[in-house]
């Protein structure tokens, strides 16, 4: 019997569902906001995100229209723009001119010549490595996971039926559905479970009839006992529907056959799942969970796996002007990698000393194009986003792919902090499509998402001096801060806070429908109903409101 098709679903009481046969959903690893879907051949202008709906029918930015009202910047001092990612190509073509540079730092001397704690920190930081540079994490497992692992031993043991019911198990219940290697190994307690109530149905109906051959038929007007019995009984019949199995006299040693590939299945499934959810931060030696010291990684910003934080910064701030490959949103300024980000969930701790190392470097706008679902030391990270406030800076975050209403979810980090205060400089933005309506991927909501941008089939840089189309709610933002950069260029009296205001206030209001991403084609929603703005930003309107400010 082939069982790789079958999918039997047990509904947890937190109402999330749990895969007990194959293929359990979990967040995707790594550049937690670059949309899954891939990116067909555009059927649209290059850089569309810069054009306008009611000279290019396409619901762009507005920022052509923009250069030619407010074509210069009010200083020659640039807006420095911190880019929280995987890394940057500092060599490409169109971004080596538009680096931030340290310039009280001397390059490759080996000392820390502007005292800031950082040696040789030229343009910017790599978290995610040693200090001798000779390991960077490259990639590493979800957060769920890490989060499974320490409290695995807390609540091992646990009976099956006061893990599913007992409302003091609730966050670890939302962790393990979240963990690949959680879910999996409740998976496996799951089908075993089953097993049992199996064996325990098909005894007792030969106790009731111990000279009867048992036929399924039998099986089918069973009346279960227990829950557990009810969801085996109903694994088996759904299989048997599933592969078309007749009546047969063969009951006992089918059932014992389907439950056995069940648990072996599993069984495999949970150890290649703690094979790939490896925590590497070890390679470090170094301990996500303590934060004794801000001053640990090295200078290393280009490696392998730059290819998004190198797109992020180009979307920003590529060269414009130099007829190469593409023009970024914002003429004024400099971009300041920070290497926070791996191929997997980054780290709280990387994200709360990122920002600090960005704000106190000269940072007035953060970009961060990523996110997670959990985030157990999101104390640092609150402490990191009020730093920030306190300071002036503007942070413009990615809200995500999971076509997710946030309003009900959460996605890290947030403006909501832990004492139920919010941080009001933080802008979240959702991808639009050039048509004007919500990418399918985008996690939207009508309170907890500020606006739209432009996120699906993005031109830009990647590493290697070459360019590449990409969507996400990780193209989204870097397009809005491309636009607080420019703005605050021209009017570089504005407080952070007027600045959110104008992107808010100026966006382009979308009066028409949508499909609500992950509803369905029959779900149909206002785009107005998605964010709380409403709208897509937009550069001119921006600066024209930026005037009267």
């Amino acid at each position: 019997m082939k069982f790789s098709k079958l999918y039997i679903t047990l509904i947890l009481s937190t109402g999330n569902i749990l895969n007990v046969d194959a293929q359990v959903v979990v967040p995707t690893p790594g550049m937690g906001n670059t949309a899954t879907e891939k990116p067909g051949k555009p059927a649209i202008p290059k850089n569309w995100e810069h054009l306008s709906f009611g000279k290019d029918s396409v619901y762009g930015v507005e920022l052509n229209k923009a250069y030619i009202e407010f074509p210069k910047a009010a200083s020659k001092k640039k807006i420095i723009v911190a880019i929280m990612d995987s890394g940057i190509d500092t060599a490409h073509e169109d971004l080596k001119n538009v680096l931030w540079v340290n310039k009280k730092e001397i390059a490759g001397n080996g000392k820390d010549d502007d005292g800031n704690g950082y040696v040789d920190d030229v343009h910017g930081w790599n978290f995610l490595g040693t200090k001798d540079g000779r390991t960077n994490i490259i990639a590493t497992n979800l957060e769920a996971d890490r989060e499974f692992m320490k409290l695995r031993g807390k609540y091992e043991g646990i009976n099956l039926q006061d893990y599913l019911s007992n409302p003091i198990y609730v966050y670890y219940r939302a962790v393990v559905t979240k963990s690949a290697i959680g879910s999996k190994e409740k998976a496996v307690e799951i089908v075993k479970a089953l097993a049992a109530a199996n064996e325990a149905i098909l005894k007792r109906m030969q106790d009731e009839n111990p000279s009867k051959i048992l036929r399924l038929s039998d099986y089918v007007v069973f009346k279960p006992a227990d829950s557990m019995q009810v969801f085996a009984h109903s694994a088996l019949l759904t299989a048997v529907a599933f592969n078309k199995v007749s009546d047969t006299t063969h009951l006992l040693p089918y059932a014992a056959k389907m439950f056995g590939n069940m648990v072996v299945a599993n069984e495999k499934e949970f150890e290649q799942a703690k094979i790939k959810g490896r925590d590497n931060r070890d390679l470090m030696d170094d301990k996500s969970n303590e934060n004794s010291t801000r001053f640990y990684g090295n200078n290393a910003i280009f490696l392998p796996h730059s290819e998004h934080g190198t797109h992020v910064s180009s979307i920003i701030g590529a060269q414009r002007g130099n007829g190469l490959g593409t023009d970024g949103i914002a003429d004024n300024v400099e971009l300041m990698m920070i290497r926070v980000v791996p191929d997997g969930d980054e780290y709280d701790k990387d994200i709360a000393n990122g920002i600090r190392y960005a704000v106190d470097n000269g940072a007035k706008i953060i970009n961060m194009s990523f996110g997670k679902t959990i985030s157990p030391e999101k104390k640092w990270v609150d402490e990191a986003i009020n730093y920030a406030q306190k300071k002036g800076v503007l942070i413009i975050k990615a809200a995500g792919n999971d076509a997710t209403d946030l309003d009900k979810t959460t996605y890290f980090p947030s403006a909501l902090m832990l004492d139920r205060t919010m941080a009001n400089n933080l802008v979240m933005v959702g991808a639009s499509t050039p048509e004007g309506k919500a990418a399918s991927f985008s996690n939207y909501g009508k309170s907890t998402v500020d606006l739209f941008a432009p996120g699906t089939e993005i031109y830009a840089a990647v590493p290697g001096n070459k360019y590449a189309n990409k969507q996400g709610t990780s193209m989204a933002c870097p397009v809005t801060a491309g636009v607080a950069a420019m703005v605050w260029s021209r009017f570089p009296r504005l407080t952070y806070l007027q600045l959110k205001d104008i992107l808010l206030k100026s966006v382009t209001k979308v009066s028409g429908t949508t499909q609500l991403p992950g509803g369905g084609k029959s779900t149909i929603v206002p785009f107005s109903s998605l964010s709380a703005t409403g709208g897509i930003v937009n550069a001119v309107e921006a600066l024209r409101l930026a005037k009267s400010y």
